[in-house]
């Protein structure tokens, strides 16, 4: 589970999230969509962003449906291998802390609004008796947000936080059963239950900035559309509202718009699991000037 966010005034992070997939035989081409550019936030400034891919690829940046970075990846060479790493440095701005409350919708306007999108089924969120059943058993109230935030924190009394129980395929359905599951499981259950209860509600990944330098993981949560046209941030896997070390780099239905890599290869074989690997890590004030003077010096170079 992600460590809480860290004690302290903000300042500057760099995100390294690591990503080698292995091929039984030479891939002749591989294609991949990529989404692991931090999203501006507020409290959340992305100061650089640096995308490598190994072997040389090409490489398009665009923006999706949902309004997230995309980069396009292609490798047109044999290869056995393809490794893409993200190198992001973000300044966090810590606010105040203050408490805000989402807004109920009418279920008309609502059903004349592009956020609607969110509170219909999806592919990874699809709409099941289970999910009713959990609504009653928890005394959840339709519209109501502070029933939605007791959903939030007790969420984590009826189920299991349980590294390596679930997998990426595993569905809503087998959660429900199994009463077990990780961040992107505890993210789905909410978001069926949300939008149960008429809210819409999309999934989150990102990053949560830990209280010191980490080998971390990827997380996810939710965030609940208010009729005022904001989002906010719900952390069933840590029971709390999110805050801005809860950095995002895609929002989406479910998991299935937001996955960090998906693509296709052409090879004889299958591929095996991805190696994933996260660091985050405080940036020294010496190191940023560092970085500014080579900078300036890179430019001049070139001037």
């Amino acid at each position: 589970m992600a460590a809480t966010h860290p004690i302290g005034r903000g300042g500057q992070y760099e995100i390294v999230h690591d990503s080698i997939h292995h091929y039984e035989s030479n891939a002749s081409r591989s294609r991949n969509e990529v989404r692991l550019q931090p999203l501006p936030r507020n409290g959340v400034r992305l100061e650089r962003f640096l995308l490598e891919v190994t072997p040389a690829a090409e490489m398009d940046a665009q923006v999706d449906h949902f309004g997230n970075p995309t980069w396009l990846v292609s490798v047109e060479a044999p290869h056995s291998e393809l490794r893409v790493t993200a190198r992001s440095q973000v300044s966090i701005s810590p606010s105040d802390g203050i408490a805000t409350a989402a807004l109920p919708w009418d279920p008309d306007l609502l059903s004349r609004n592009p956020t609607v999108e969110f509170q219909l089924p999806s592919p990874r969120v699809p709409e099941l008796p289970a999910i009713k059943a959990l609504a009653r058993e928890m005394g959840l109230r339709e519209g109501d947000w502070e029933s939605l935030r007791r959903a939030n924190r007790d969420l984590r009394l009826r189920f299991e936080y349980l590294p390596g129980s679930t997998v990426v395929s595993s569905t809503l359905e087998e959660i429900l059963e199994r009463r077990v599951g990780v961040c992107q499981d505890f993210a789905h259950v909410l978001i069926a239950l949300a939008r149960h209860l008429g809210w819409p509600a999309r999934y989150v990944s990102g990053y949560l900035v830990p209280e010191a330098e980490s080998e971390g993981y990827s997380h996810a949560w939710v965030e609940i559309g208010s009729s005022d046209g904001s989002w906010l941030g719900l952390d069933p896997t840590h029971k709390a509202e999110t805050t801005e070390w809860h950095v995002a780099v895609a929002v989406g239905r479910d998991y299935s718009d937001v996955s960090p890599l998906r693509g296709v290869f052409v090879s004889d074989s299958p591929g095996a699991p991805p190696e994933v690997s996260v660091r985050i890590a405080a940036v020294d004030p010496f190191e940023l000037r560092r970085q500014l003077h080579a900078a300036k010096q890179t430019l001049q170079d070139q001037q």
